[in-house]
């Protein structure tokens, strides 16, 4: 039997997050979490087939910092160590849901078995420059801490990219990076061992980037000589991104369109409406 590890990256939600791992827990799966430094009391989670790792090594995660980054080297790190010998490594969040079954998920993956399974974001050599070519700076308190702390963060990290710009200050080694993709993916072990391999690489180079996380899965795995798979799948996750950053919250207006949809995986979802959350479990449940 071909097992897959099940990596989350959850800093709150946890009501949430149990359902997802209610929802993962199959023989067939084992689960890896790690839950952010900052939170304080750690929820007591269980599952019932799968093996559940909460990892005790955590990083204070922030948005667009290379803390994202070290996160995901986390998880890889503890799941490839595993004597289960993984086929599949899923990086998903603690407000992901399937969608599928799990019989259906692990058909889809046998299907695409040597495949990196990414989701493709619109990128240009602009963005690349701007977020990988030049140092950026406050970016720890960009979206976190008090209204005032990430006002003054924001200005600040502002002026300095203008100042870079003005001055025409970037780093030597750009990362050559030319596709942007969802940090949440699907890869198979000779990938995850690949990137477990370029650590201190990835760690030194995207230091000061903006957003890393988007690129630096694509960007090793494009610029590598392992003749690695990519495929650029629009069934792997549903996003629904609509005026900022962050992707909206799905309610139970969705649930129809949702477990009708060709979609893997979604997200977000949240306490805030546990109807669908509720919904989509018992409909899983209910393929067993």
């Amino acid at each position: 039997m071909m097992k897959h590890a099940y990596l989350i990256i959850a800093h709150n939600e946890f009501e949430v997050l149990q359902k997802l791992l209610l929802a993962l827990d199959d023989e067939r799966n084992d689960i890896y979490v790690h839950i952010d430094k900052k939170v304080k009391l750690i929820p007591n989670l269980y599952t019932n087939k799968s093996n559940l790792i909460v990892l005790d090594n955590r990083v204070d995660v922030r948005w667009g910092h290379i803390s994202q980054i070290e996160a995901e080297y986390l998880l890889f790190e503890e799941a490839f160590k595993s004597e289960q010998n993984y086929s599949r490594f899923h990086l998903i969040s603690g407000t992901h849901l399937p969608l599928k079954s799990q019989d259906k998920i692990h058909s889809f993956f046998d299907k695409h078995a040597e495949k990196e399974i990414l989701s493709f974001l619109y990128t240009n050599s602009y963005e690349v420059n701007m977020k990988l070519g030049r140092y950026h700076f406050f970016v720890k308190y960009y979206q976190y801490g008090s209204e005032m702390q990430r006002q003054i963060s924001q200005l600040f990290w502002r002026i300095l990219i203008r100042l870079q710009y003005l001055f025409h200050i970037q780093k030597k080694n750009i990362p050559n990076a030319t596709i942007k993709a969802n940090n949440w993916v699907s890869l198979t072990r000779k990938a995850v061992e690949y990137i477990l391999s370029r650590k201190h690489l990835i760690l030194k180079e995207f230091r000061r980037s903006f957003c890393g996380d988007e690129y630096f899965v694509p960007y090793l795995l494009m610029n590598s000589d392992k003749d690695f798979k990519l495929m650029n799948s629009n069934v792997l996750l549903y996003n629904d991104f609509q005026t900022d950053s962050n992707p909206r919250i799905l309610t139970s207006n969705d649930y129809d369109f949702l477990v009708h949809s060709d979609y893997l995986f979604a997200r977000k979802f949240s306490h805030k409406d546990m109807v669908i959350v509720d919904k989509i479990v018992g409909y899983l449940t209910s393929m067993k």
